[in-house]
């Protein structure tokens, strides 16, 4: 090494690290502290679209599978039982740093599975349609999956929750979050209700959900048949293994919104019923308009390989059938 070439290096150092001293110091404008908090999620994405999109297209593609794909006969040979996941409910638990309650959320919460590798919603809202989160009340309203979930290979999640500002330009990331669950890992924990905490720089977010083992999937659907359809509400499904409530629809104290054929407009209506011994039941808690008394009914339906199950909640005031169609995974 020449002479004075190691001082030079060390002084080039010094430099260096006082030029990031002094960056680190510098106040940031808020595009760039948003852009900060996006960083890992956009890492993913750019990972995510240089493994798959040459096969599965465009990252903010939607899954291209529906619901009821075996329900109808014949079901295909290669249909069968298969382990799911089941989600329950995301929760905003904790605000941090510059946001307090009440918040305006909008974003997307969506999972992938090995069957098509696209994004399956879990929830969805535009900035023009935000939901109101409070203290007391801080859980998202979910409104998928729109198909059930596989586990046949590990999943992937991607959160990306914004806070509605005065205009766009003030609009604050909530969550920004990618993650996976190794479904096969996990196995062995599998058909209990479980809950990750989910802790970033301006939130913590709860997730609960279960691996459900071979199991099938049911899609719930229920209409007016008599009686009033003026009345507030909860729809509510759950298995025979766990207890924990699938939230189809909460109308809070608004009215609960019917089709023009009578259906109730489910916020979400796909389900995960294990298929060995399970059992599936539907509930709802109804109040009618200008009364004061909440009336409840249940039904349990047995799964079955394909084709639909029928029943009758009934809360007195109205009377409503239930539809499960059932359906094996592939």
């Amino acid at each position: 090494m020449a002479a004075g070439e190691g001082e030079a290096t060390t002084c080039h150092k010094r430099s260096a690290a006082g030029q990031e001293e002094e960056e680190s110091k510098r106040p940031r404008d808020g595009s760039e502290e948003e852009e900060e908090l996006l960083t890992d999620l956009s890492r993913y994405r750019r990972y995510w679209t240089d493994l798959w999109s040459d096969v599965s297209g465009d990252i903010a593609k939607r899954t291209e599978f529906g619901p009821m794909r075996y329900t109808e006969e014949p079901v295909p040979p290669f249909a069968k039982l298969q382990d799911l996941l089941e989600v329950f409910s995301f929760e905003v638990t904790e605000l941090k740093g510059i946001l307090s309650w009440p918040i305006d959320v909008f974003g997307l919460i969506s999972v992938r599975d090995s069957l098509d590798r696209n994004r399956n919603y879990i929830f969805e809202r535009t900035r023009n349609y935000c939901q109101t989160l409070t203290a007391k009340d801080s859980s998202l309203v979910l409104t998928g999956p729109s198909r059930a979930v596989q586990l046949i290979d590990p999943i992937e999640f991607e959160i990306e929750l914004r806070v509605k500002g005065t205009s766009p330009s003030k609009d604050k990331i909530l969550s920004a979050e990618a993650f996976g669950y190794n479904c096969i890992a996990q196995r062995l924990r599998c058909g209990s209700l479980r809950s990750m905490m989910l802790s970033g720089a301006r939130s913590t977010l709860e997730f609960k959900y279960a691996h459900i083992p071979l199991a099938l999937e049911a899609t719930i659907k229920v209409r007016i048949t008599r009686g009033s359809t003026d009345f507030c509400g909860k729809f509510i499904a759950h298995t025979a293994s766990i207890k924990e409530d699938v939230i189809l629809l909460d109308s809070g104290e608004e009215m609960v919104a019917i089709s023009h054929d009578g259906a109730i407009n489910f916020s979400r209506s796909v389900v995960a019923v294990e298929g060995n011994g399970g059992a599936l039941t539907v509930g709802v808690h109804a109040r009618q308009s200008g009364g004061e008394n909440m009336r409840c009914s249940y039904k349990e339906f047995i799964p079955v390989r394909c084709g639909r199950s029928h029943g009758t909640l009934d809360v007195g005031f109205c009377q409503m059938s239930v539809e499960v169609a059932w359906s094996l995974i592939f």
